[in-house]
């Protein structure tokens, strides 16, 4: 093979683990995302953190929703998650049915309160760095190609 034929292979070759490596990164910072909206919604005691979490890691955009709503909801009496009845503040059981109520101590609070705001943060950090690492790829294939032009 030519030396061209073997530039445009590496050049080819460059940019195709370029984006793999970003789709790689971009992956796991949706990972990071839902783990991040997962332990908002238990420390805020949403009664759905499994399904925010799952929407959050698919489409980015839920993750924004979700913080719009959670931001601008006002505080809303708690309801039993099996009949639907209010629960009055510092209830144990749920009046209605009795099921009993699944109350995070303190100390959950606060461990779900740390880790939404790490992986919130390493969030930040993945994006940023799979961004990084598609335009340096990309400018080192842009370089190559002009300087053998």
């Amino acid at each position: 093979m030519s030396y061209e034929t073997n530039f445009v292979i590496s050049g080819i070759a460059g940019l195709f683990v370029g984006i793999g490596l970003f789709s790689l990164i971009g992956i796991g910072s949706c990972i990071l995302l839902a783990l991040s909206v997962y332990n908002d919604a238990l420390y805020r005691r949403v009664e759905n953190p499994t399904m925010w979490a799952v929407l959050s890691g698919f489409f980015n955009i839920v993750a924004l929703v979700y913080i719009i709503i959670q931001a601008t909801k006002k505080a809303a009496p708690l309801r039993c998650m099996q009949c639907g009845d209010f629960l009055h503040p510092n209830s144990r059981f749920c009046q209605r049915c009795g099921r009993p109520l699944m109350i995070p101590s303190p100390d959950e609070l606060n461990n779900y309160d740390r880790r939404r705001k790490l992986f919130l943060w390493l969030w930040i950090g993945s994006s940023v760095l799979s961004f990084i690492v598609l335009f340096v790829f990309i400018f080192i294939y842009v370089v190559r190609f002009i300087g053998a032009v």
